[in-house]
Formats: structure tokens, sequence, C-alpha cells
């Protein structure tokens, strides 16, 4: 993927930025810049810039606990702000941010500020005055970069995309800001190109990392409430899972056995009915394995129930297409015991992976 060109900036160096990444703090600085950008601001300060960071990478770490790598402390950082002010995981940006400003004197927000602000803005202009840093040692190479943005501020021929005005703001160059504005989406695309590249690489059996950028959208269960609801009508009752209580046709929730921050999907296969209190017990825990057999067993019933109501063709149930790469009257042939094999090759899998990256595992329902 390429930037748009442009004859009076040298546009290679903005993309070289994102060469050799071996952390995150890149794509989020030019993120937060061109958030910033958009709304007019050309004269940023630093720390405010940071806050915007945190922001953005609040969901993928907190909420999606994606890992951003080893040499990556920014992971850990922003883990520790959510643990210290008990901001919630779902949080909505604008107000997290709101938030982060408040307190940004605090030492947890304070020491990550100040901490990334001595590398990250200086580091990211690098690839403009590469020739001249190139065998500098490195404790002389910030004030050198900082001094040739200054110096290359109105260059045509290098034009630094922003300078550092005192100690703590950058000033975006005017041309620059042209470039950003006319180019914005491409910009953002060509920069979450890179990111999901970044964490796919981190993340090798984690699926829907592009979903996982951002908060999430509202949730799409149209289907499976018809799914439940044809189910349920067919039968004298049915029992919660987790509890062992009836579940009532008009007033019951959808949970997701695989947590949706985990899985990024509303497919059939991970969805169950259950009280609404049961489900907002659960929220995003990984269930005990001792629930999986009634899981399975309630999704093999409803969907033979399903599927003859529907005399074996519905596009209702392609989810369990998609899950078993079979169609559905082959699907309908299955055993049971093979179905519950499936299924449960299919789960317990997802279930380590989902531990290991941080979800609380072995959830029991309580009264």
């Amino acid at each position: 993927m390429k930037l748009p060109k442009s004859t009076d900036l040298p546009v290679n160096h903005l993309s070289a930025a994102f060469n050799d990444i071996t952390n995150s703090y890149k794509f989020y600085w030019l993120l937060a810049i061109l958030e910033k950008v958009k709304i007019g601001v050309t004269k940023i300060n630093i720390d405010d810039l940071i806050i915007e960071m945190i922001g953005e990478v609040w969901y993928p770490i907190n909420y999606f606990k994606l890992s951003f790598g080893r040499q990556d402390q920014f992971e850990n950082a922003v883990k520790q702000i959510q643990q210290k002010f008990g901001y919630p995981k779902d949080i909505k940006k604008p107000e997290l941010i709101k938030q982060l400003g408040r307190n940004k004197e605090k030492y947890e927000i304070s020491q990550l500020t100040h901490k990334l602000s001595r590398w990250v803005p200086q580091r990211f202009l690098r690839p403009w005055f590469a020739d001249e840093l190139r065998g500098m040692q490195d404790q002389f190479v910030n004030n050198a970069i900082m001094e040739r943005a200054d110096r290359d501020f109105i260059n045509v021929r290098k034009l630094s995309l922003y300078r550092f005005t005192d100690g703590n703001t950058i000033e975006i160059s005017p041309l620059w800001k042209d470039y950003l504005l006319q180019h914005m989406q491409i910009l953002k695309g060509f920069t979450y190109w890179h990111l999901i590249n970044y964490l796919q690489k981190r993340n090798p059996n984690v699926a829907n990392i592009p979903t996982k950028l951002f908060s999430p959208k509202q949730r799409q269960l149209t289907n499976a409430r018809k799914f439940w609801d044809i189910y349920i009508a067919t039968k004298v009752s049915i029992l919660c899972i987790y509890s062992a209580q009836p579940i009532l046709k008009d007033s019951y929730s959808i949970d997701h056995f695989l947590p949706w921050s985990f899985t990024g999907h509303d497919q059939l296969w991970n969805l169950v009915p259950t009280p609404k209190e049961v489900n907002s017990s659960k929220s995003d825990n990984l269930p005990a394995v001792n629930y999986i057999n009634d899981y399975v067993a309630l999704q093999y019933d409803a969907f033979h129930t399903v599927l003859m109501k529907m005399s074996g063709h519905s596009k209702l149930l392609e989810d369990y297409s998609v899950l078993f790469h079979q169609t559905l009257s082959e699907i309908n042939t299955m055993k049971q015991g093979e179905f519950t094999t499936r299924m449960q090759d299919n789960l317990k899998p997802q279930l380590q992976i989902a531990k290991n990256m941080g979800f609380q595992e072995n959830w029991v329902y309580q009264k």
C-alpha cells in the first residue's frame, strides 16, 4: 500500500516511518496527529497527543486483550492505568480522554506521557534525516532531530512533518497540514493496514483483528433471536445450561459462550439463551469446562429442531455450515457423538487461546 505522491513534499519519508517497526507507538502517534489536524489544530501539546494515543489503543488492549509484543511497553502501561484508575474496559473514547486529561498529573499517566514524549515525537521524524544521523551515537540523536526539524521546517526539499516549538509542543508544517487533510482517509487506511499486519504477527491465532481496533458496534442478534424463538416455541421447557433456570420466550438474553470480545462475531453456534441476570454475571469470562457438554447438547438439539421446522432449507443456519465446512443436510446426518466431538474440537483450542490472552477462566454461575 502506497501513499499519494506530492510534488512539494518528501512523502517517502512519511512512508519510511513504518519501516522495521518493533513497537506500536508510531502507528498511534500518526493517528493522534491526524485526529488533531482534522479539527484544525496545528500546534499540538505532546501530552495531549499521547492521551489521544491511549484513547485509541484502549479497546485493543483492555477490551479485546490483543498482544502488542514483548518489546512494546505501551501494553503494560495502559493496563496499569486501567487497573489503577478503574476505568471501565468498555469506556467510550471521548469520556476516557476527558478522564485522562483530568488526571494527567497522576503518577501512572504522567510517567507514561513522559516516557513516550522522550522518544516517539523525535524518532518518528528520523527518516527525514536518516543520512545525517547515520553513525551518530544514540544519546545525541533526539537533539539532532529537533534541531534539524526546526532547520528544515520551511525547506521545500526536506520539509519535516513538524517542528518542536518548545519542550512539549509540536507545530505541523502548513504544507504537510494541507496534505494530511487532503488525504486523511488514505493516511488512516495506510496506518491501520500496517498496524493490522503488526498485530497479526503478534496474535497469530486470533481472529477478526481489524474489528478489534475500535469499540464494538451494535451487536446483530436478530437471527439469533429468531433461531432461539423457533426452538423455544417447540419445547415444553428448556433450562439454562449455566443456572438450570427455565428459559422464558419473552424474557431471555443471548449469551456468547466464547466471549464476544474474544470472537468478535455473533455466529449461531456460539450463542445460547440464558436468563438476563445469568448473562450479566458471566460478562466476558470464559465458562468452566463442565458446561461444554450441556452447551453442545443444546446446540445439537436446537440445530436439528430448527432445521426440521424450516423444512431443511434455511439461510438462518448457514453459520453451522461455515463451522463444520459441510452442507446443512450433511450436518443433519451426523450422529450426536460426531457433532459433539467436532464442536469440542473447535471450542477447546479457542478456550485455551482466550485464556492465554488473559480472559478470566473457569466462570461458574452463582446466585
